[in-house]
């Protein structure tokens, strides 16, 4: 790269904080890091909240093209005149208009993909407590019957909407110069959906822990595991409590950190088994999270579902931490069973629990499992070979674009 460029990131957030949050504050930070000037612009679905019922119902439409957005975010563009615009998400709130603004004043675009919602009504090829693909490689007009979205057929067809008009449209191929996914499991599911492949590049998610102090506050001299995600059925927390339950362990710890509509399903769970020693952390800063990685046993990683990468698993890593994850989607790209972690058939509450065990009794073997997590870290997902990669990303999309 000749010159810093100038990058306009659009970012919709979603009501929970995730990993995809984290992975777009973390590409902000490493290109501006790098001398890029990055200029984020980002909306926030909790102002839904506060829409009357005509404004909802607009947005149901609008969620498949917006042309207010069109012409607000192509006079910002105009004024701000980048080098590029790399979309994060667009959903709902910007809506894919976001690229045919750009496109519009011959701006070069990228599409970040952290899941599968063009291809699938609720992103996870997940559907009943398992992994779904009825509607890979088809119209997803299944996903209506089944309430795939927010388990409403109603709000499911807003989805359906804005997958099927903008295929039609062609927009992916005419308004999209690349679509950067964070692993190769969901870059061959995201070929089979139909992104086109020639455009489709595969950069793990950049990960950058905070220097700290472990706090002795959270060291414990019996083991602890710890979950780090967005509480929701697709992240398999259940499966984790049911394993937990059959450990009967009355002295080890499991802490949860995070938040998200399965909570109270937990909660209830955890009070019926009458579970003592498990502990909800809620959302912590990057920092307390990391405090707690350094202070546990091993990194727990449940997931139902294709996980399109696994950031907390590198996380741990950076850790010096093993993982038990499960043995599914990009987990199993991240993951050496027996070298860095564990995976595990994802609905074997048996083997969750053997595993488990054995971590929590191997302390030594644990020892030298984290060392190797660590190496893994070091030789695959430092921040350079990310910046690397997505240079190269951007030189592609700037070496086709006539200016």
């Amino acid at each position: 790269m000749s010159k810093p460029l100038h990058i306009v990131m659009f970012h919709n957030r979603y009501q929970y904080v995730g990993g995809e949050d984290a992975a777009v504050e973390s590409d902000v930070e490493l290109l501006r890091e790098y001398g890029h000037r990055v200029t984020l612009i980002e909306v926030h679905n909790d102002i839904i909240k506060t829409y009357s019922k005509f404004d909802k119902l607009k947005l149901f439409g609008e969620t498949a093209w917006n042309f207010r957005v069109y012409r607000q975010r192509r006079s910002q563009l105009q004024e701000l005149r980048p080098d590029l615009v790399h979309v994060q998400n667009f959903f709902p709130l910007f809506s894919p208009s976001i690229h045919a603004a750009a496109r519009s004043l011959n701006i070069p675009t990228v599409q970040h993909l952290h899941n599968f919602r063009l291809g699938c009504l609720n992103s996870y090829l997940f559907r009943d407590g398992k992994v779904c693909e009825a509607c890979v490689g088809r119209n997803p007009w299944r996903g209506i019957g089944y309430g795939c979205y927010r388990n409403s057929p109603i709000a499911s067809i807003a989805v359906w909407a804005m997958i099927t008009f903008n295929r039609w449209r062609r927009t992916w191929e005419q308004d999209v110069d690349a679509f950067i996914t964070p692993s190769h499991f969901a870059a061959q599911k995201l070929k089979e959906i139909g992104i086109p492949s020639d455009r489709l590049y595969v950069n793990p998610n950049v990960i950058q822990l905070p220097d700290i102090e472990v706090s002795p506050s959270l060291q414990s001299e019996n083991p602890n595991f710890l979950f780090v995600g967005r509480l929701s059925a697709e992240k398999g927390i259940i499966t984790l409590l049911q394993a937990w339950a059959e450990l009967n362990m009355t002295d080890w710890q499991l802490k949860i950190i995070g938040d998200g509509s399965e909570r109270s399903n937990l909660q209830r769970f955890i009070d019926q088994v009458g579970l003592k020693n498990v502990q909800f952390l809620g959302y912590l800063t990057s920092s307390q999270v990391a405090n707690a990685m350094h202070s546990a046993t091993a990194i727990v990683v449940p997931s139902q579902w294709y996980e399109t990468f696994g950031r907390v698993v590198v996380e741990a890593f950076a850790c010096g931490k093993p993982v038990l994850a499960s043995a599914l989607g990009a987990l199993s790209e991240l993951i050496t069973s027996e070298h860095n972690g564990f995976l595990i058939p994802c609905d074997r509450i048996s083997a969750w629990t053997e595993k488990l065990y054995w971590c929590g009794t191997n302390p030594e073997a644990m020892q030298i499992m984290g060392n190797k997590a660590y190496k893994t870290y070091q030789e695959s997902y430092t921040r350079s070979a990310n910046y690397h990669q997505l240079m190269k990303i951007y030189d592609s999309v700037l070496s086709i674009t006539p200016k």
